[in-house]
């Protein structure tokens, strides 16, 4: 399972899309550079944090360069006269959507976790701050120290013991720490 940061920054590259097509609709000729940048940034963070994806979107790229060179894709058919522009814009925003689909289908379990995590995390919270568990001020030792004896407590508590296992059982114990934190911030 993917840490909350690397979903994170995954879902971030993936919010850059929709700028990406701005770009497409206004027949913005750095259209095809900027699918392959990010392409390439995408291939990157992925083969940063050990995900196999990455090839996947390398061989996209991969296709990509080759419409860049005038070779058209065996998917791609066109109507009307072939110019190396059509074929690279055609090509660049099919190549997208590919690798659009690859990292959200690769990263979803996570998302699904994450997100039964949060609502968890959002109930502990709740108890804990009805019970006392969370004092109002860090102690002197900073966030971390505040945020571990908040998670002590709550892990010993009779009643959210057994919820707080189980919290870090479905996302790890430091991204329920993170999840804890967060919600004691909007609660």
């Amino acid at each position: 399972m993917l840490h909350i940061a690397i979903l994170e920054e995954i879902q971030n590259l993936l919010l850059r899309i929709p700028g990406i097509i701005n770009c497409f609709e206004k027949r913005d000729p750095m259209f095809t550079d900027l699918v392959k940048e990010w392409l390439l940034q995408a291939e990157q963070i992925l083969v940063n944090n050990r995900l196999s994806v990455a090839a996947d979107v390398a061989v996209l790229r991969g296709v990509l360069i080759n419409a860049e060179r005038g070779v058209l894709p065996a998917s791609i058919t066109f109507t009307g006269e072939k110019t190396t522009r059509k074929i690279k814009t055609s090509v660049a925003a099919d190549v997208l959507q590919k690798a659009n689909e690859l990292v959200s289908n690769a990263i979803n379990v996570t998302e699904v976790q994450i997100a039964e995590g949060e609502r968890l995390a959002r109930q502990l919270v709740a108890l804990a701050q009805r019970k006392g568990l969370i004092p109002a001020n860090q102690n002197s030792n900073g966030h971390t120290e505040w945020l571990s004896a908040i998670w002590k407590a709550m892990y010993v508590d009779p009643e959210l013991g057994p919820a707080t296992t189980h919290l870090a059982g479905i996302v790890g114990i430091y991204d329920a720490m993170i999840l804890i934190d967060r919600m004691i911030t909007i609660v």
